[in-house]
């Protein structure tokens, strides 16, 4: 299986917020890329790819960049001990993106196989299992062979306009799909982040996705979503349920994930002693 990480986008809002900032505290983050942020002890991405280490089903790992910051992305992945492919959309400013489907395709590198796509600025639990992920879609496969799976999760009021918006059958089938909806036209509380595992037979409507709307603004294929709201009407896509998902699109959801990550890392390097600070 093939993992693709999205991380070509410009991330204007956690840009602007960095730059308003009276603090100084995260003045060092201005300019770095969203998914080489460090979450923790690590860069964001690095996160993904210890997960993907320990998964024997992910065979190759693709990161689609911007040109812009291609050199700094080349330059972490050389610093791992697992082979990463960078792969540019080209661009090198905000509007000049080319947009989140169309740097799914390119993460494909022309290869039909199941594919992983995960945004490059999310993040989940520590508890979250890939395998059990993985596991799940594979059964899914012994009785439809074109269906696909992807990641869902509640959401919290005040950020249903921040994030695709699902509905659900009762058997875990994806009914409809809205893209970052006002609370007020759905009534639906689980999100889908950008966490797809697409079925290679399904991958087809991926590149006639694109040829449909090649000719229309880019905001009919910027969002991942855009896509999967048409895939549910032309091939089944069904849900894994998560507890939470980090989404770190501005300052403040940064600063939540990056703590978060820490106070694990503590609990983790933390002698098993009745004076640990962190089992009082």
């Amino acid at each position: 299986m093939r993992a693709v990480l999205l991380a070509a986008g410009y991330g204007t809002r956690l840009d602007r917020d960095l730059r308003n900032d009276k603090s100084g505290l995260y003045a060092h983050l201005i300019g770095v890329p969203k998914p080489l942020l460090p979450i923790g002890k690590l860069p964001l991405l690095s996160h993904w790819i210890n997960i993907f280490k320990k998964c024997s089903a992910i065979s190759t790992i693709v990161v689609v960049v911007n040109e812009l910051h291609k050199e700094l992305y080349e330059k972490w992945a050389a610093s791992l001990d697992t082979k990463v492919c960078i792969v540019s959309d080209g661009s090198i400013c905000n509007d000049q993106r080319s947009g989140a489907v169309t740097c799914m395709q390119l993460g494909l590198q022309k290869k039909k196989e199941d594919t992983l796509f995960i945004a490059g600025d999310t993040l989940l639990k520590k508890d979250f299992s890939l395998d059990a992920v993985i596991s799940e879609f594979k059964k899914l496969q012994t009785k439809i062979k074109c269906a696909s799976l992807i990641l869902c999760a509640p959401v919290a009021e005040e950020n249903v306009s921040k994030t695709g918006i699902i509905e659900v059958s009762n058997a875990g089938k994806v009914t409809k799909f809205v893209e970052k909806p006002q609370p007020s036209e759905v009534t639906s509380r689980i999100q889908s982040p950008c966490f797809y595992i697409i079925a290679k037979e399904s991958l087809e409507h991926l590149e006639w996705f694109l040829k449909e709307k090649q000719d229309k603004p880019l905001k009919a294929r910027d969002a991942t979503g855009t896509f999967i709201s048409e895939l549910i009407h032309r091939a089944p896509v069904y849900t894994y349920q998560v507890s939470h998902r980090y989404d770190v699109g501005n300052l403040q959801s940064y600063i939540h994930c990056h703590q978060d990550f820490l106070k694990e890392a503590q609990k983790s390097n933390c002698p098993q002693k009745s004076n640990c600070p962190m089992k009082q």
